[in-house]
């Protein structure tokens, strides 16, 4: 375990959903926070409680210099800045996507160049091929899967994030840089995107719920399963990665007990106190069919495990967003 305390450490991506928490979990343990965002998803109200104590970096890592100069002199980075959104935003910005394999490189270069001590980037279950999450009952998806049997990625996102992890590889074998990578496995909780443009399953169905749409409609037949984390216990799990894996050898963060969109979905009415019927459109993307993560490594390496029941995480998300809710005056 690294002890953080004074540790200066970046968070690139660092007002968004994932970014903010890791944000809070460094804080308590005393690191030296600075964030990198361009805002462009990211917001400053994710970071506000916290404001006072973090240095902020308002930049678009594309540009290289800016990568320079947010990675000058810290001890170690955490990269989650991405160009990302819901499944149609990234059916329908394929090009917007693939801007984050130049935001990859100016990072892992910059770190290079300044010889930061240690670098985690963050990668994405997205990574692992599609010929592996085609049946209900999907074995539990391992690290070595993910080109064992051919790359490929179920979108052009997993492919930026699988071209993120073999340039951190071949960075460690050229230069003995000291990086860690982690795929995290359909993380949710506060803070995460409510935009009806560009969210994920959970908050997208969440805000219909609240807002009492009628008919409740969901993407999909039902039976996709996915296995969700709170992001609470991900930040945790990243946070420990750096410490304990620096060989450029990914890692799952996630979990090996899915639930299926239908059980999701009426879970969600159920919290949000909705009684509707479900309509199921199955003209919309529906994603692979299963996707559930092999924990072996996360167990034996880092001690690491989801702690936060569904029904809870639900929960504290569900008073998050009705608190935001209050105060824009919306829902």
């Amino acid at each position: 375990m690294i002890d953080f305390d004074g540790k200066k450490v970046l968070v690139t991506g660092g007002a968004g959903f994932i970014g903010s928490h890791l944000v809070d979990e460094l804080l308590q343990r005393n690191a030296d926070v600075r964030v990198v965002d361009d805002l462009s998803r990211g917001k400053i109200s994710n970071i506000e409680h916290c404001k006072d104590s973090i240095e902020f970096i308002k930049g678009d890592l594309m540009n290289a210099k800016t990568a320079e100069a947010a990675v000058r002199d810290v001890n170690m980075c955490f990269h989650l800045a991405a160009i990302v959104g819901g499944v149609d935003f990234m059916t329908s910005h394929p090009a917007e996507i693939f801007k984050s394999v130049t935001i990859n490189n100016n990072i892992i270069d910059a770190c290079r160049k300044m010889d930061v001590d240690r670098l985690l980037f963050t990668s994405s279950a997205c990574t692992y091929p599609v010929d592996r999450q085609t049946a209900e009952e999907q074995p539990p998806l391992k690290e070595e899967e993910v080109l064992e049997h051919g790359a490929k990625p179920d979108s052009d996102y997993g492919w930026t994030k699988l071209i993120g992890e073999i340039q951190c590889q071949a960075y460690h074998r050229s230069y003995g840089m000291k990086i860690s990578i982690v795929r995290p496995f359909n993380p949710y909780g506060p803070r995460e995107s409510f935009d009806p443009k560009d969210s994920h399953v959970i908050p997208s169905l969440m805000r219909r719920a609240v807002r009492r749409e009628n008919p409740f409609i969901v993407w999909g037949d039902g039976t996709q399963a996915r296995a969700f984390e709170y992001v609470g216990d991900l930040a945790e799990g990243i946070v420990l990665a750096i410490g304990a894996k620096v060989d450029a050898d990914p890692i799952n963060l996630g979990s090996s007990n899915p639930v299926t969109i239908r059980e999701i979905a009426e879970l969600v009415l159920q919290v949000t106190g909705y009684n509707a019927s479900i309509v199921w459109d199955t003209n919309k993307p529906q994603g692979v069919k299963s996707r559930k993560a092999d924990m072996s490594k996360a167990r034996n390496v880092l001690g690491w495990k989801p702690r936060t029941p569904l029904k809870e995480g639900l929960m504290q998300t569900l008073n998050w967003y009705l608190k935001l809710s209050m105060d824009n005056s919306i829902t």
